[in-house]
């Protein structure tokens, strides 16, 4: 999703692009065949190299999103029923994951400045 921003920038703001990723992750050491979905941040204007050096510290976990249970043996009316209703739950996460983060339109009226 990208947002535009550019008329509402004052001089001297900065913008900061921000890069969320996901990936699975299995547990197979810890509980058998789990599986684990991090939400990750980084900033996206710094070079690969810097972002892949893992003493840098410069990606974060943010969230662990829900993983929906595997449906097997099930009609596929069901089943793309409960498609719709994962994807719904994972995006209300992100809405509520990210929503600190969502651009303020008048932020200087509200600070008093």
């Amino acid at each position: 999703m990208q947002i535009e921003v550019k008329a509402t920038l004052s001089v001297g703001d900065t913008l900061v692009p921000l890069i969320f990723m996901s990936n699975g992750t299995y547990l197979s050491n810890l509980a058998g065949d789990k599986k684990e979905w991090p939400l990750y941040m980084t900033i996206g204007n710094q070079s690969l190299k810097i972002r892949q050096m893992p003493s840098t510290h410069t990606v974060v976990m943010v969230a662990l999103l829900p993983i929906p249970i595997k449906n097997r043996n099930i009609p596929q009316t069901r089943l793309d029923e409960q498609r719709q209703t994962n994807r719904e739950v994972l995006n209300n996460v992100h809405q509520v994951v990210l929503q600190p983060l969502t651009f303020k339109q008048n932020r200087n009226a509200e600070s008093g400045y």
